[in-house]
């Protein structure tokens, strides 16, 4: 029989901490929502990545970065969104989320830290050094991933600029083809040699696809008790009002429809097939090609379904 801890009794100690780090469309929202119906559990909704669009974009009122058109669809949602736990978005720096999760003044048993890898890039002093905290990488291949952000990228001009180009933007994604999976691989080398040697790796399409084999190994690695309901959750968006995150930022990207299929997803549901290399635009070939060496050597490391 086995006794249940009172929270007021629970000690840093006894915390598990772990980051779940990602590329971008990647299910990693749907992990997070499917790990914020876990018992005990305190979760951080991209601390870092917040903390890097404002240190890029030089101010920290998110309703400004779209201009007249994102006034209009950001200002009305602002004004009814229940705030919940969610924080000011002027709060999120590197140098004030390290304190944070360095201090982590929560009696939860388990403290959950979705982010994106690339977000840190650079940043690395700003990962905490205090704590028990394991690192684990959601990774997906990158024709999927690039078709995926391409179809997102050109949505948001569309919704924002009434802009119908069929390219990706010419940005840091286009000039530099490969930084996202590399940055990724490169933070996937730091810490195996400085804050955790045997990180943890997780594909999305073998998640999606083996749920109920692949979730509870990883819950295994990182520490935390498995129960078969957690295969299945409540598919209301509003899980997220008990995220620690920028409040201005989620509701910013929640508008743009950036994850609004993972807020509304239940289960975690198997992706189609990978489109055949002829179907492809040229932008994600591209971009696909100078990534897959990255994506190839961290998937032979992953956790197999």
């Amino acid at each position: 029989m086995t006794t249940k801890v009172d929270t007021q009794e629970s000690s840093v100690d006894d915390q598990v901490c772990v980051f779940l780090w990602a590329l971008p469309r990647s299910l990693s929202t749907a992990v997070t929502k499917c790990m914020s119906f876990v018992d005990g559990v305190q979760v951080w909704y991209e601390p870092y990545l917040f903390s890097r669009q404002n240190e890029d974009m030089g101010n920290t009122d998110v309703t400004t970065r779209w201009g007249e058109q994102g006034l209009h669809l950001i200002l009305p949602a602002l004004a009814k969104e229940p705030r919940g736990k969610r924080l000011d978005n002027e709060l999120f720096s590197f140098p004030w989320v390290k304190s944070q999760l360095e201090k982590q003044d929560t009696d939860e048993k388990i403290v959950f830290v979705k982010d994106m890898a690339n977000a840190v890039h650079g940043k690395y002093e700003f990962l905490p050094t205090t704590g028990k905290f394991r690192h684990t990488f959601l990774i997906r291949d990158p024709i999927p991933m690039y078709n995926s952000l391409r179809k997102l990228l050109n949505k948001l001009r569309v919704d924002t600029a009434a802009h119908t180009s069929t390219e990706m933007p010419e940005s840091d994604v286009l000039q530099q083809p490969d930084h996202t999976y590399k940055n990724t691989h490169d933070m996937w080398k730091y810490v195996k040699e400085h804050l955790d040697p045997n990180p943890i790796i997780i594909d999305s399409a073998e998640l999606a696809a083996h749920p109920d084999k692949l979730l509870p190994k990883y819950f295994d690695a990182i520490g935390v008790p498995y129960k078969e309901e957690y295969l299945q959750w409540d598919s209301s968006p509003d899980v997220a009002n008990q995220w620690k995150t920028s409040f201005q930022g989620f509701l910013f990207a929640s508008v743009g429809g950036v994850h609004e299929k993972a807020m509304g997803s239940a289960c975690f549901v198997p992706e189609g097939p990978i489109p055949p290399r002829n179907d492809l635009p040229a932008d994600v070939i591209k971009c696909a090609d100078a990534a897959r060496p990255y994506y190839e050597e961290m998937f032979a490391h992953r956790i197999e379904p």
